[in-house]
């Protein structure tokens, strides 16, 4: 039951986090990168989705793309957090 609930905050605190860092991503003002955009690009063509590659879409798939990388980076994050927390707690529990 504690590893579990461990395990559901850790994924609370990565989409959480994720979500804010998009959210302070988007509010920065600049235009859609020309690498971001052949990226999607690409990857709707190797699915076979051309269709999808209109302005709006792009629009979508970059905000879920930027999402997807923040996952990734506060996922990081999370994990030293634990690791370093594991260690202070075993370091403190060994010195009682």
């Amino acid at each position: 039951m504690k590893k579990s609930m461990l395990y559901i905050g850790n994924l609370l605190l990565t989409v959480v986090g994720a979500f804010f860092l998009v959210r302070l991503f988007l509010t920065l003002p600049f235009n859609m990168p020309d690498a971001v955009d052949w990226f999607l690009r690409v990857i709707l063509d190797i699915c076979g989705r051309d269709d999808m590659a209109n302005p709006d879409d792009m629009e979508v798939f970059s905000v879920l793309l930027y999402f997807v990388i923040a996952l990734i980076i506060v996922g990081f994050a999370v994990f030293g957090l634990n690791v370093v927390l594991s260690q202070r707690l075993a370091k403190w529990r060994g010195h009682r």
